[in-house]
C-alpha cells in the first residue's frame, strides 16, 4: 500500500533521530578516551553539543507534527540507517586517534547525506518547516566533515610520531593544500542537480 506524505517524511525523521542518538552516545564515549588530545576533544565537544541540539530539534518537530495531526506518528523502532550508524561508529575505541576520527568522519558523512535526503523529501512534498530544519542540520554536519578534513592529517602525523616513526610534520601544509585543491576542483566539475535529474 502506498504511503502518504506524512509517512514518507516521518520515516526519514525516525532514521535521523535514531542515527543522531547513536552518534551522540559514541562520541561521548570517545571523548572520555581522548583526554590526552585536548585540541581534538575541544572540536568533538562542539560537534557533540550540536548533535544533542539536533536530537532535541527532531523530537520537538515530531511533537509539533503530531499535534497538527500528521499521520503515522514517529516510530522509535530500529531502522536500517541505525544499523549503518552502528557499523560506522563503534562504541569500543581501540584503534588509536586517527582511526577513531576516520570513524567519526564516516558517521558524520552518513548523517550529512541523511539530512540531504530528508531536506529533499520535505521540500519536494512542500513541508517547509521540515526542509529548513534538515538544511540547518545538514550545514552543521558539512562543517564537521570539513573540520575533520583538516584535523585528521595532524592526528595521523602525531600518532605515527608517538609510535616512534620518523615523520616529517612540515608536510601538513602541503596536505591541507592538496585537500582544498581537490575538493575545489570537484566542486567546479560537479554537474548541477537539474543536469542529473532522474525524475520522470
Amino acid at each position: 500500500m502506498a504511503r502518504d506524505k506524512d509517512e514518507a517524511i516521518n520515516s526519514y525523521i525516525t532514521d535521523m533521530l535514531s542515527l543522531e542518538e547513536h552518534i551522540g552516545k559514541a562520541v561521548k564515549a570517545q571523548l572520555e578516551d581522548l583526554e590526552d588530545y585536548p585540541e581534538v576533544t575541544r572540536d568533538l565537544r562542539q560537534i557533540s553539543r550540536k548533535g544533542d541540539q539536533h536530537v532535541s530539534d527532531l523530537k520537538e518537530l515530531s511533537d509539533r507534527r503530531k499535534a497538527r495531526g500528521a499521520s503515522d506518528a514517529i516510530k522509535r523502532a530500529g531502522s536500517a540507517l541505525l544499523g549503518l550508524g552502528a557499523a560506522a561508529v563503534d562504541l569500543v575505541r581501540t584503534e588509536g586517534l586517527p582511526k577513531n576520527l576516520r570513524d567519526d568522519y564516516t558517521a558524520f558523512s552518513l548523517a550529512t547525506i541523511g539530512y540531504v535526503m530528508l531536506h529533499t523529501t520535505a521540500l519536494s512534498l512542500d513541508e517547509r518547516e521540515v526542509a529548513e530544519l534538515a538544511r540547518q542540520h545538514f550545514a552543521d554536519y558539512a562543517q564537521a566533515v570539513t573540520l575533520l578534513h583538516n584535523l585528521i592529517p595532524g592526528a595521523v602525523v602525531r600518532f605515527l610520531r608517538e609510535e616512534g616513526l620518523p615523520v616529517r610534520e612540515n608536510v601538513l601544509p602541503e596536505i591541507s593544500q592538496t585537500i582544498e585543491q581537490i575538493w575545489r576542483s570537484q566542486s567546479d566539475q560537479a554537474p548541477r542537480a537539474d543536469e542529473t535529474s532522474v525524475a520522470r
